[in-house]
């Protein structure tokens, strides 16, 4: 009997292993690629079963900030999911003020949206649904501080809304996992609207966001990517000092992905 016992908790452990807390080690590689790109931040590459890890600046990782635009992914599982839009073509129309971006200044519906990070397409969303249920949403997805602050239109832009870089992470494989107790339309349609490129080695599903005034503050590039190998999550975050830094998000982030010969 203790042997049958002793058995069936180390299959539950075993079980469990790709649901433990990784352990994160500092990568020379992402640091000297951070460094080679001119910018300070910080990377965390981890595999779906927690396997393999890698991290530039810890401190910073587990530092709360703004999500920005990369709230998007949430945003749009919770767009679906509370039945504000029924599908990713559902449109909205746009209210015929000009904006920032040409491509913002048109009538959206979730797939263009999502791709343009239109921000008066996602505050329309937000006015339709209600506070308290963004509430339960953020508690559900242990989503960073879960704070929406004053103004439901603008909680993930001005800076009541944090989550940390690990907890991007952590999110993302949630996300993945389907661990989320939202329908499985909500995940069918997120993921359509996050493939940002696929060619025969590999898919990367992702979004950008940053948090600046007048091009200075954080920036950020989140998201996972599936190759024939597993699939990896990652998330990185700049400072932005100017608007040529905005590129540097992604670019370091394959830079990294490259040398760890990931893709």
């Amino acid at each position: 009997m203790l042997l049958r016992i002793i058995a069936l908790v180390f299959l539950c452990l075993v079980g469990l292993t790709s649901y433990i807390t990784p352990s994160f080690y500092e990568d020379q590689d992402i640091a000297n690629i951070i460094k080679s790109h001119g910018v300070e931040g910080t990377m965390a590459i981890s595999s779906l079963e927690n396997n393999t890890n890698y991290i530039h600046n810890k401190s910073r990782a587990n530092k709360r900030l703004s999500p920005a635009s990369t709230f998007k992914i949430p945003h749009s599982l919770i767009a679906i999911d509370s039945q504000v839009l029924n599908n990713q073509y559902e449109k909205i129309k746009w209210d015929g003020e000009a904006r920032f971006l040409d491509s913002w200044n048109k009538d959206q519906n979730l797939q263009s949206a999502f791709k343009s990070s239109c921000v008066w397409f996602f505050q329309k969303i937000a006015s339709m649904v209600c506070e308290p249920r963004y509430k339960q949403y953020l508690y559900d997805f242990h989503y960073g501080n879960q704070k929406l602050g004053r103004d439901i239109t603008t909680f993930w832009l001005d800076g009541s809304l944090k989550i940390s870089l690990m907890e991007q992470i952590d999110f993302l494989k949630s996300v993945y996992r389907e661990e989320l107790h939202i329908s499985k339309k909500s995940y069918k349609i997120l993921k359509k609207i996050m493939l940002e490129e696929e060619n025969h080695g590999y898919k990367i599903y992702s979004k950008t966001g940053a948090s600046t005034k007048d091009w200075k503050g954080h920036g950020w590039y989140v998201g996972y990517i599936i190759t024939k190998n597993g699939t990896f999550f990652f998330a990185t975050n700049i400072d932005i000092n100017g608007f040529e830094d905005l590129d540097k998000r992604k670019k370091v982030t394959i830079a990294a992905l490259k040398r760890k010969g990931i893709i």
